[in-house]
């Protein structure tokens, strides 16, 4: 069943039905201020941190599911009817209402036209202003003098998740609301800085603050009584629950239209509420605002422009998977409507991740987030797994320290730095990758130079902190030479402590190369003897102990049973194995090909391919906790998205372009639009797994946007499907793609320098580069680096 369709013209996904299976959502804001949002307006919002500074109330995994929200009503003062922008709270029959909903880039926009009356709703966050903006536009088409009420309904956050779902007989006298010159003041009286308001570019004719005032007895947000009454009470009050709503009442003519803005700020009335009302009731300043976001994105989309035979990719890849990627980047992973900012700060693994797809396109963001990650690293080597950075900030950069009344033991900062019995052995080794590739793309290697402080004492260089990084996992090694599983692997139902795990051996070997090529950058002899020396050790002990014949073991547990081997009844093919067996470049080519044979044999569905089959059915805790999750749900058979990609890579990297194409259209959400009774979630997000063939609802995908799914599709399909991969010596071009595209363009910038890339591919075949040709003449290898400001054109040929 279809919902909506991608117009790419405009970089939207417009939702013609809004009566979706789940919520589909979207992210307001790029830098401190947050709003996630569904495509009936409902969800929260934040200000830098979805835990300790929550703006607008969220009931997660309520009924419905996106409540409340950020809603406009509009009432017919002469019929009493009333309707919102949104299709819901109010929730229309479609046979008397048309609905749509358009998800762009950091705005979303929703639609109604309901009895002769045409209305509109922007949402979004300026750049430079922490406010988020409700655009509201209405235009008379009944052809008759119409009578009507705006309001707007927002309900406000105790500010802190914490006592926003508990510990209610502190929160519910914590808060205060009141109302002057139009504007909203909300206060918390637990932290006297703390101050947001509402407002709006006209002079309210009633208001109301308090949220039952608003809503009523026994009503919800479909049917508040101030909407009903067609006016508020003019409430506000000292506890309570509290709320933004402002309500203005309008006289129109045949054709004629109104425009109101609303504006949701952080700060108090005094200090920014009144200058952002003065601002934005200039509709001249919205309408800048408006523009400067979509030039902040069309900036970003231009670094990197394809056009392929595949209308799907284009999609993606030209908008919505860097999207994704760059909200993972921006919000970290702890803010949606499935993680809800019950914790905050940066995952280790996933940030390093995140950064990886995004160095182009932020430079500025992920070298900042890398700084962070370096200082949540310990001198031992291991990362923290799950920190927030700000325990690492000067004194100065914090909030005043204020304790709540209730009695909670504050912890001190040594308690952050978690033993080795927490460790994950995967996390610090993406870093090595993601630092490499912030070089690489930004031409910055006096950045390995500087000096950024251990999380447990002391400091180092970039450089310094890498090598420890590779250290560790080379003496972190189990009686097969392969590297410890400790606490878990990049799987975190992989729970091997003193057992072994197949892919950190991988990952090692892969960051270890990765790693040389950077220290033969710098000149650095005596460590690339001795990493390349380390590398081969590495790959010999996989080479050694990990094949199992078709495809390659997952590990050992602590007694030294092994993991994803033919041998045993369940769990016998793991993706990950295999995947970075290859994508390390660990494996011979006769393994390489045996392995990502099996696959394609075992793993792969129509959905995509599967994280490990057949599904665990006995718990077995030396295995870990995968084996204790119900069959085809996340780590156990599901097909887990984060992984698909590797193999994808892999697959490249073999020289197979069908096969890498049959996996990417296999998970690709652009090819799932149409059966939405299945899949349910948006088909313009990667979400973290998609139940598995073991599961009665195979194909259902859960959990959408934050997910590295998004940043490694991002590379698997620009640096090795359509193969442009900047490396220190230059732009490699060398494409691998299905057989029977016979040619795609694109447009990189890099470093200042403009490529238009053309590539042919007159023969049909996957792989292989037969000639380059740069300004005209032919080359030889890579594209040397070209200089700032110069616009060059390429033509490559494929061919054997």
């Amino acid at each position: 069943m279809r919902y909506g369709y991608f117009d790419d013209k405009n970089k939207e996904y417009v939702i013609e039905r809004p009566d979706v299976p789940v919520s589909w959502t979207n992210y307001l804001g790029v830098k401190d201020m947050c709003t996630v949002i569904s495509h009936n307006a409902g969800g929260y919002s934040f200000y830098k941190s979805p835990e300790h500074h929550r703006i607008t109330r969220f009931r997660q995994n309520g009924i419905p599911l996106d409540r409340p929200g950020h809603y406009v009503y509009i009432h017919d003062d002469e019929t009493g009817e009333y309707w919102s922008i949104s299709w819901q709270p109010v929730g229309k029959d479609f046979a008397k209402a048309k609905y749509i909903c358009r998800h762009g880039l950091s705005y979303s926009k929703f639609q109604c036209n309901n009895n002769g009356i045409e209305a509109e709703q922007l949402l979004f966050i300026p750049i430079e202003d922490d406010v988020e903006l409700w655009d509201v536009r209405i235009k008379n088409k009944s052809g008759r003098l119409r009578k009507l009420s705006i309001f707007s309904y927002l309900e406000f956050s105790f500010h802190n998740i914490e006592i926003d779902n508990q510990n209610l007989q502190m929160s519910l006298y914590a808060s205060g609301s009141n109302y002057k010159e139009g504007i909203i003041e909300y206060d918390f009286f637990y932290e006297p800085w703390t101050y947001h308001f509402f407002a709006s570019s006209f002079n309210p004719d009633s208001y109301d603050c308090v949220r039952d005032a608003f809503i009523g007895n026994y009503r919800t947000e479909t049917n508040p009584i101030a909407v009903e009454n067609g006016g508020c009470s003019n409430s506000s009050e000292l506890g309570g629950n509290h709320c933004g709503a402002l309500h203005k009442k309008l006289l129109m003519k045949p054709e004629e239209e109104a425009r109101l803005i609303f504006m949701l700020g952080v700060g108090s009335r005094e200090e920014k509420g009144s200058l952002i009302k003065q601002k934005y009731s200039v509709l001249k300043n919205v309408d800048n605002a408006f523009r400067e976001l979509n030039n902040y994105w069309e900036k970003k989309t231009s670094i990197f422009k394809c056009k392929t035979p595949h209308q799907g990719l284009n999609s993606m890849i030209n908008t919505w998977t860097l999207y994704q990627a760059e909200t993972c980047v921006v919000w970290s992973r702890f803010a949606s409507f499935i993680e809800v900012g019950g914790r905050v700060g940066l995952g280790y693994r996933d940030t390093s991740q995140d950064i990886m797809g995004v160095v182009h396109s932020n430079p500025e963001k992920t070298k900042f987030r890398i700084i962070q990650l370096l200082k949540g690293h310990t001198s031992m080597g291991y990362g923290l797994h799950l920190f927030d950075p700000a325990v690492f900030e000067p004194e100065g950069n914090k909030l005043p320290g204020v304790k709540l009344p209730t009695v909670v033991p504050t912890p001190s900062a040594a308690d952050i730095i978690h033993g080795m019995e927490d460790v994950c052995s995967d996390d610090a080794l993406w870093l090595v990758a993601s630092i490499c590739e912030w070089v690489i793309e930004n031409g910055e290697i006096e950045f390995f130079k500087e000096l950024v402080p251990y999380a447990d004492g002391g400091e180092g260089t970039v450089y310094e902190h890498l090598k420890k990084i590779l250290d560790f996992s080379a003496e972190h090694i189990g009686k097969n030479g392969i590297c410890q599983g400790l606490r878990a692997d990049w799987n975190d139902c992989l729970n091997l402590g003193g057992g072994e795990s197949a892919m950190v051996s991988f990952m090692h070997y892969w960051a270890l190369n990765i790693f040389i090529e950077s220290a033969k950058q710098l000149g650095n002899e005596e460590d690339v003897k001795r990493y390349i020396t380390m590398a081969e050790i590495v790959r010999k002990a996989c080479e050694d102990e990990l094949w199992d014949g078709e495809w390659y073991l997952r590990g050992f547990t602590k007694k030294g049973i092994k993991i994803g081997t033919n041998e045993s009844e369940e769990g016998k093919v793991f993706l990950n194995a295999q995947s970075w067996a290859v994508y390390s470049g660990a494996a011979s080519r006769e393994r390489a090909e045996k392995c990502m044979d099996a696959v394609d044999k075992y793993l792969y569905s129509k959905y995509g391919l599967h994280l490990v089959l057949p599904a665990y059915s006995k718990p077995d805790d030396d295995i870990g906790y995968i084996t204790r999750v119900y069959k085809g749900i996340k780590e156990n058979a599901a097909i887990f998205s984060h992984p698909n990609p590797w193999a994808v890579i892999a697959e490249c990297k073999l020289g197979h372009g069908n096969r890498a194409m049959k996996y990417y259209d296999a998970i690709l959400p652009y090819n799932q639009n149409d059966i939405i009774e299945i899949r349910q979630s948006e088909p313009y997000s990667y979400c973290q797994f998609i139940m598995g063939k073991d599961h009665t609802a195979h194909g259902r995908a859960r959990h959408p946007w934050l997910t590295g799914t998004a940043a490694w599709f991002y590379t698997a399909v620009t640096k090795y499907i359509l193969g442009i991969q900047p490396t220190y010596k230059g732009l490699e071009i060398d494409p691998c793609i299905p057989s029977d595209w016979t040619e795609f363009e694109v447009s990189r910038k890099w470093r200042g320098a403009i490529y238009n890339i053309k590539v042919k591919n007159p023969n049909g075949i996957e792989k292989g580069i037969k000639t380059i040709l740069l300004n005209g003449k032919k080359i030889e290898g890579v594209i040397p680096i070209q200089s700032a400001g110069s616009k060059n054109e390429v033509e490559v040929v494929l061919g054997r």
